[in-house]
């Protein structure tokens, strides 16, 4: 399928204790707008996509299967987004959480609504409906059943129509946890349940936890995403010599002490986690050609190291070969293609 990626697991049941991902770009298909409809839009999310009129249609989306719960992400030009009868094929009842950087007008269960950028608004996800975006932008859409909730929130029901402003800190969060998501794979049972449980615990933070759910979800769901969010950042900011926990604390709303208490929950440390990041980078450059003309003492100041010494030393240890040697490794073995980064 031109334009779609599909890990076979797409259409039918996925693979045991694997995720169905399906990936979607309007540059890569023969027919995008068809394919985009047809095969992304009614066969993996179950909804009917169309460009709105007068715009260069353009679409990247990504879009994941976990247990429970349907998570796409896009950037798109405007479009509308329909709800079918016909293509629900749950009779559950589920809710569907929409955020978008654009604004989105449209009815839903027979009442106008309109959403301003930035919010996100739940919506049913089995009742007929549709939501017009009216601006080329970025959305993230999941789906999951209104019961998964129902236990953890002081009021327990969610009313459907109502929004999360843009500037609540627990959709912030869950939107960094679900971008990371996008491109990770959980691959066993045990971690995708674990990442739902995660997503559970900070929507429920979102609209209004119980006093049991929030202390749970401030040392579960809230701590991997604060965890992940600062491990991205540290990713990409590796070549930063000056890269410290107290940036990343202040950058977060965080103390210095709670970043390393955060990456001590994984039984390691800031210092540790970002040495062994600095390494890997230095480790895949040294083995691909494309740093061919770079010095040692080049790569090992592009991966943030201000001391040679220092860097050479920890490459040792780490990987029981001196840079050099690494580098000869790979140019005599010639398999140096590995991706950098």
């Amino acid at each position: 399928m031109d334009g779609i990626a599909d890990r076979r697991e797409v259409a039918g049941t996925p693979a045991a204790g694997r995720p169905r991902v399906a990936r979607f770009s309007s540059e890569q298909a023969a027919r995008p707008v068809e394919q985009w409809r047809e095969v992304f839009g009614e066969q993996m999310l179950r909804m009917d996509l169309e460009p709105l009129p007068g715009h260069d249609f353009h679409a990247d989306w990504t879009a994941r299967v976990l247990p429970g719960s349907r998570i796409a992400w896009a950037r798109n030009s405007p479009i509308r987004v329909t709800l079918r009868q016909r293509l629900v094929v749950d009779p559950g009842d589920n809710i569907s959480l929409q955020w978008a950087t654009i604004p989105r007008v449209g009815k839903h269960m027979g009442r106008e609504i309109a959403v301003e950028p930035n919010e996100a608004v739940f919506l049913s996800a089995t009742d007929p409906g549709s939501l017009a975006f009216t601006a080329p932008g970025s959305l993230v859409c999941m789906t999951f059943p209104r019961n998964a909730l129902g236990p953890l929130l002081r009021e327990k029901d969610i009313c459907l129509g109502s929004k999360l402003p843009a500037q609540s800190g627990a959709l912030r969060l869950l939107l960094r946890y679900l971008e990371i998501l996008r491109d990770e794979n959980a691959a066993t049972p045990e971690l995708q349940h674990l990442t739902i449980s995660h997503i559970y615990d900070l929507l429920a933070l979102a609209l209004g936890a119980t006093r049991d759910a929030a202390e749970t979800a401030k040392g579960r769901g809230v701590r991997a995403a604060r965890l992940h969010a600062i491990k991205s950042e540290i990713l990409e900011n590796l070549q930063d010599e000056k890269l410290s926990a107290a940036d990343l604390a202040t950058r977060h709303q965080l103390t210095p002490r709670q970043v390393q208490l955060l990456f001590a929950s994984e039984g390691t440390t800031f210092t540790d986690f970002l040495r062994e990041q600095r390494l890997a980078r230095a480790h895949r450059m040294l083995s691909s050609p494309r740093y061919d003309d770079k010095s040692i003492s080049d790569i090992a100041f592009a991966c943030g190291f201000g001391d040679l010494s220092y860097f050479n030393r920890s490459f040792r240890a780490r990987y029981q070969a001196t840079p050099s040697d690494v580098r000869n490794v790979a140019a005599q073995s010639g398999s140096n293609g590995q991706p950098d980064g």
